[in-house]
């Protein structure tokens, strides 16, 4: 059985119209496989999960999906075990530098069955002013969040991609 993670990357995946929007997922590295391998001596850690490219702008996504009420944040390199990864924040915060551009995370609270688009450098402002070590809901909506459209299909959920990168190119 599928981790809900993978399952939220899968709806993802089958959400988009693969016609129109260029989609690619990057590679787990063997470490991630079975929750981790301390004993590896390297490691590859992505910046993001995925990205998707639609003509004029590119998409780097980070897809977050959790049960409980909010997302942990590794504030430094000794922490371990986070929901958000500090590699994550990195590489995604170097990909939104470049024009056209739109960085940033999918999150996934399921226990309320809500998924927003959070773009990175407002994740940084929270990030920056915060001691807290946790997102959350009521964060994410205060901090941009763009809630995108979802529907439930018998068991597994369908999102609305274009309305989300229509909703994004807007903010922007």
């Amino acid at each position: 059985m599928k981790n809900s993670g993978k399952v939220f990357e899968d709806e993802i995946k089958a959400s988009i119209d693969m016609d129109r929007i260029y989609y690619y997922r990057l590679r787990d590295s063997a470490s991630s496989f079975g929750g981790g391998n301390d004993s590896l001596r390297f490691s590859i850690k992505n910046d993001y999960d995925c990205y998707m490219y639609l003509s004029p702008n590119f998409f780097p996504l980070e897809l977050k999906s959790n049960q409980g009420t909010s997302f942990s944040i590794q504030k430094t390199k000794e922490e371990k075990g986070k929901d958000i990864k500090l590699n994550q924040i990195q590489g995604l915060t170097h990909a939104s530098q470049y024009p056209d551009s739109y960085s940033g995370f999918l999150l996934n609270f399921r226990s309320v069955e809500h998924t927003y688009w959070l773009d990175i450098r407002r994740f940084n402002e929270f990030n920056n002013v915060t001691d807290k070590k946790s997102i959350n809901e009521k964060d994410v909506i205060e901090y941009g969040g763009l809630l995108v459209p979802q529907k439930l299909k018998k068991v597994r959920y369908k999102y609305d991609i274009d309305k989300m990168i229509e909703m994004i190119r807007e903010v922007k």
